[in-house]
Protein backbone atom coordinates (compact mmCIF):
# COMPACT_ATOMS: atom_id res chain seq x y z
CA UNK A 1 0.00 0.00 0.00
CA UNK A 2 1.65 3.15 -0.88
CA UNK A 3 2.08 5.93 1.30
CA UNK A 4 1.46 9.04 -1.76
CA UNK A 5 -1.24 8.38 -4.47
CA UNK A 6 -0.69 9.55 -7.17
CA UNK A 7 -2.68 12.66 -9.28
CA UNK A 8 -3.67 12.13 -12.78
CA UNK A 9 -1.27 13.57 -14.79
CA UNK A 10 1.99 13.15 -12.11
CA UNK A 11 4.39 10.64 -12.75
CA UNK A 12 4.49 7.70 -10.44
CA UNK A 13 6.57 8.15 -7.27
CA UNK A 14 8.53 5.84 -5.59
CA UNK A 15 8.67 5.73 -1.57
CA UNK A 16 12.09 4.44 -0.49
CA UNK A 17 12.82 2.91 2.81
CA UNK A 18 14.21 5.97 3.95
CA UNK A 19 11.05 7.98 3.06
CA UNK A 20 9.19 5.34 4.99
CA UNK A 21 11.77 5.25 8.22
CA UNK A 22 11.70 8.90 8.02
CA UNK A 23 7.79 9.38 8.04
CA UNK A 24 7.93 6.70 10.86
CA UNK A 25 10.63 8.37 12.64
CA UNK A 26 8.24 11.59 12.62
CA UNK A 27 5.16 10.12 13.56
CA UNK A 28 6.98 8.82 16.21
CA UNK A 29 8.39 11.78 17.47
CA UNK A 30 5.12 13.29 16.88
CA UNK A 31 3.19 10.92 19.17
CA UNK A 32 6.40 11.19 21.77
CA UNK A 33 5.65 15.01 22.01
CA UNK A 34 1.77 14.39 22.15
CA UNK A 35 2.62 12.21 24.94
CA UNK A 36 4.84 14.19 26.48
CA UNK A 37 2.76 17.65 26.62
CA UNK A 38 -0.14 14.94 28.18
CA UNK A 39 2.63 13.75 31.06
CA UNK A 40 3.09 17.22 31.78
CA UNK A 41 -0.15 18.63 31.95
CA UNK A 42 -1.39 15.57 34.23
CA UNK A 43 1.74 16.40 36.24
CA UNK A 44 0.82 20.15 36.24
CA UNK A 45 -2.83 19.71 37.40
CA UNK A 46 -1.07 17.64 40.28
CA UNK A 47 1.05 20.18 41.08
CA UNK A 48 -2.46 22.36 41.27
CA UNK A 49 -4.20 19.42 43.27
CA UNK A 50 -1.16 19.14 45.67
CA UNK A 51 -0.79 23.12 46.06
CA UNK A 52 -4.89 23.37 46.83
CA UNK A 53 -4.46 20.59 49.42
CA UNK A 54 -2.11 21.79 51.45
CA UNK A 55 -3.46 25.05 51.67
CA UNK A 56 -6.36 23.62 53.23
CA UNK A 57 -4.32 21.67 55.36
CA UNK A 58 -2.66 24.66 56.59
CA UNK A 59 -6.54 26.23 56.75
CA UNK A 60 -7.71 23.63 58.41
CA UNK A 61 -4.89 23.90 61.39
CA UNK A 62 -4.80 27.62 61.76
CA UNK A 63 -8.84 26.94 62.45
CA UNK A 64 -8.27 24.36 64.96
CA UNK A 65 -5.34 26.37 66.74
CA UNK A 66 -8.23 29.11 66.53
CA UNK A 67 -10.66 26.80 67.98
CA UNK A 68 -8.54 25.45 70.37
CA UNK A 69 -7.71 29.23 71.70
CA UNK A 70 -11.38 29.59 71.93
CA UNK A 71 -11.62 26.36 73.72
CA UNK A 72 -9.04 27.67 75.96
CA UNK A 73 -10.69 30.75 77.04
CA UNK A 74 -13.84 29.30 77.68
CA UNK A 75 -12.96 26.66 79.74
CA UNK A 76 -10.66 29.55 81.94
CA UNK A 77 -13.84 31.54 81.68
CA UNK A 78 -16.00 28.91 83.13
CA UNK A 79 -13.61 27.94 85.43
CA UNK A 80 -13.15 31.79 87.05
CA UNK A 81 -16.70 31.92 87.22
CA UNK A 82 -16.82 28.79 89.43
CA UNK A 83 -14.27 29.85 91.47
CA UNK A 84 -15.97 33.26 92.03
CA UNK A 85 -19.12 31.14 92.37
CA UNK A 86 -17.49 29.02 95.16
CA UNK A 87 -15.70 32.24 96.73
CA UNK A 88 -19.20 33.68 96.87
CA UNK A 89 -21.12 30.86 98.76
CA UNK A 90 -18.37 30.62 101.48
CA UNK A 91 -18.83 34.74 101.95
CA UNK A 92 -22.75 34.35 101.92
CA UNK A 93 -21.56 31.19 104.68
CA UNK A 94 -19.85 33.16 107.04
CA UNK A 95 -22.48 35.97 107.10
CA UNK A 96 -24.76 33.38 107.55
CA UNK A 97 -22.97 32.07 110.55
CA UNK A 98 -22.35 35.65 111.69
CA UNK A 99 -25.99 36.66 111.95
CA UNK A 100 -27.00 32.99 113.37
CA UNK A 101 -24.26 33.70 116.28
CA UNK A 102 -26.14 37.52 116.43
CA UNK A 103 -29.40 35.79 116.48
CA UNK A 104 -28.46 33.20 118.87
CA UNK A 105 -27.33 36.18 121.16
CA UNK A 106 -29.68 38.60 120.52
CA UNK A 107 -32.60 35.40 121.24
CA UNK A 108 -30.56 34.87 124.27
CA UNK A 109 -30.47 38.34 125.68
CA UNK A 110 -34.22 38.98 124.76
CA UNK A 111 -35.28 35.86 126.93
CA UNK A 112 -33.11 36.81 129.88
CA UNK A 113 -34.34 40.45 130.08
CA UNK A 114 -37.59 42.15 130.36
CA UNK A 115 -37.51 44.35 127.00
CA UNK A 116 -39.56 47.38 125.84
CA UNK A 117 -42.10 46.99 128.92
CA UNK A 118 -40.68 48.93 131.76
CA UNK A 119 -43.66 48.44 133.91
CA UNK A 120 -42.25 44.81 134.58
CA UNK A 121 -39.34 46.00 136.23
CA UNK A 122 -35.61 46.93 135.92
CA UNK A 123 -33.78 45.23 132.92
CA UNK A 124 -30.76 44.28 134.34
Amino acid sequence: MPLYRRRPGEEAMTVTDTDRTLALAAGAAVVLVVCAGRVWWQLHRLRRVLRAEQAAALLADAAHARDLDAFRVRVARAVAEQEAAEAFTGRVAAELAVLAAADTVISAELARTTHHNPQEGDTP
